[in-house]
């Protein structure tokens, strides 16, 4: 049994050392399953860490609910949220809902996301990577990938989808990282939670300025079906369109950033992987999916008991929360076949980084080929790639990943 506290599970700051959150995740998985955690400044909770009991808990929104606490934040944060904006989580968007509304939101912009409009995306997709490609070369053989390239390529692909200028990425990027992870931009004059009661502010004059225009002036974007969209008739309400832009706008790019870092990061690292695909590009979309397995951006969601039950012999009582670590399902032998091994052939894999259930990931489709193609494209350009420094992460245990990775490089001729 390691002598690392339970309570890292919680603490943004602890997800900078990844090694000690995996360290953890292993040793609950084995011993403590379902480990009820209590913190000092964050409400109580049971870490479940197995990938079945994750699996269940997804798959039964009748007894595990989004609402009213989807994500672990700060006790005061919830408390400050609630008087603000009278909700607990500060935003209501589809991850934080259930039944009927979440449906009839979620079926708003569904048919955007799906394989077959994602397939037309192809071409252009492709042309946005080669122009970060490019943007590499230019950099003349260093940079740092995360913040130089992979922040940025997802999120020109998901923000043109929406209908939002280039020249507002830069705002949209730094609005993105403040409300994931708030911790990274606290001051002496300034906590966490005033960050993350700022951004949310700003995020919610950003986007009701957009839908205003959308609504002037219609568009062939999702800004425009958004903000004309109604339910029973009625335009959408000011917080929960808000909140749908917000979750579009953020998890739309911050995820797959995450997965293409640390992809790249696992291929520098596991370079038989990388030549395998080099010499069999047909692997690139199991490369793909196994590069969101590895990384496991999503760190948690949370669900509220509704009924006293048993999960895997444990009681939990109505009103008890459920955290749900992700990477600890990706990790699980019993149900991922040599999980600690990065594989780009896997086949099938089971693995649970988008959810399961009626709240998978509505991007997963666009993420898979954002990440396909833009390795695709760049692996048989290089010549040589190789790490030029420690990478160092994001403080956040919700969604987090790389905040760095200096890299060196040669292209071919």
């Amino acid at each position: 049994m390691s002598n690392i506290s339970d309570s890292i599970l919680s603490d943004a700051m602890s997800y900078t050392r990844p090694a000690d959150i995996s360290a953890k995740l292993a040793e609950l998985r084995e011993h403590r399953p379902i480990c009820l955690i209590e913190p000092d400044d964050v409400r109580p909770f049971w870490a479940i860490s197995r990938y079945e009991d994750i699996r269940y808990i997804e798959s039964t929104p009748e007894l595990f609910s989004a609402e009213p606490r989807a994500v672990l934040i700060l006790q005061a944060l919830e408390e400050m949220n609630q008087a603000r904006f009278g909700d607990i989580m500060g935003v209501k968007t589809l991850v934080h809902m259930d039944g009927e509304q979440h449906m009839a939101l979620r079926k708003i912009t569904r048919d955007w996301f799906m394989p077959a409009n994602i397939a037309k995306m192809r071409g252009h997709v492709a042309e946005l990577a080669e122009s970060f490609i490019a943007r590499m070369k230019e950099k003349g053989g260093e940079c740092d990938f995360a913040s130089d390239i992979a922040f940025w390529y997802p999120l020109r692909v998901i923000l043109q989808l929406i209908g939002i200028p280039e020249q507002d990425e830069a705002h949209i990027l730094q609005l993105t990282q403040q409300l994931f992870a708030p911790e990274g931009f606290a001051t002496e004059e300034k906590d966490a939670m005033t960050v993350f009661m700022e951004c949310v502010q700003a995020m919610a004059d950003y986007f009701t300025a957009l839908a205003e225009d959308r609504r002037a002036t219609p568009k062939d974007d999702i800004a425009s079906v958004l903000a004309n969209a109604k339910l029973n008739g009625e335009l959408i309400d000011p917080f929960t369109l808000t909140s749908y832009f917000v979750l579009l706008a953020t998890a739309g790019h911050d995820t797959t950033s995450a997965s293409i870092a640390g992809g790249l990061q696992a291929l520098i690292q596991f370079p038989e992987q990388r030549n395998a695909l080099l010499d069999d590009p047909t692997l690139y979309a199991t490369a793909a999916d196994e590069c969101i397995r590895w990384v496991t951006p999503v760190k948690h969601f949370a669900r509220t008991v509704l009924a006293d039950t048993e999960l895997s012999g444990v009681s939990l009582k109505k009103g008890d929360t459920v955290a749900m670590f992700f990477e600890s399902a990706n990790r699980d032998a019993s149900a991922i076949d040599r999980p600690e091994v990065f594989d780009v052939s896997r086949k099938g894999s089971k693995h649970l980084a988008f959810g399961h259930g009626r709240h998978n990931c509505l991007g997963m489709h666009l993420a898979r080929m954002e990440i396909e193609t833009f390795f695709r494209l760049l692996l048989p350009q290089l010549q040589s790639i190789e790490f030029n420094g420690e990478p160092t992460y994001i403080p956040s245990h919700f969604v987090s990943g790389l905040n760095s990775l200096p890299i060196k490089y040669k292209f071919k001729d």
